[in-house]
């Protein structure tokens, strides 16, 4: 039986996370395995081409962002995950849940949600989910 060791869970606040951080908590458990916990707030948010948002907003974002991972790791090592790391990253979160993270972490097994964005953005750009299920170079978990 193939067992993980360190497993990565994308969370983005919708609940389709939340379901896929529980997945995440009980394939930990299961495999006495090291949980990443990982968000990545979009580099595109932080300019546009009609406005850059102000440092004080960036700064916010970034404050309540590691609230809420301390939040989801208090979460998971509450529920039996002894050993659970938070990653918080400001970038491309395909790139990042798909290649980097798992590059430096040695991730066997990403868990994300299908998606958190609407069907016409899907269509225009495909989502993070299936972007990371092509590209990843672990094995991938996609929780509906």
């Amino acid at each position: 039986m193939l067992e993980y060791h360190n497993i990565l869970v994308g969370l983005d606040g919708s609940e389709l996370a939340d379901k896929a951080l529980k997945q995440a908590i009980e394939v930990a458990k299961r495999n006495h395995a090291k949980l990443f916990i990982a968000q990545i707030i979009p580099d595109e948010v932080s300019v546009s081409t009609s406005i850059t948002y102000p440092s004080s907003s960036l700064e916010a974002e970034r404050k309540s962002t590691k609230l809420y991972l301390e939040e989801k790791a208090k979460e998971a090592k509450d529920q039996g995950v002894a050993d659970v790391q938070t990653i918080f990253k400001v970038g491309s979160p395909r790139r990042e849940l798909a290649i980097t993270i798992p590059q430096e972490a040695d991730i066997d097994l990403t868990i994300v949600g299908v998606s958190g964005k609407g069907a016409i953005e899907r269509l225009l750009i495909g989502s993070v989910a299936q972007f990371i299920s092509i590209h990843s170079t672990t094995n991938v978990l996609l929780v509906k």
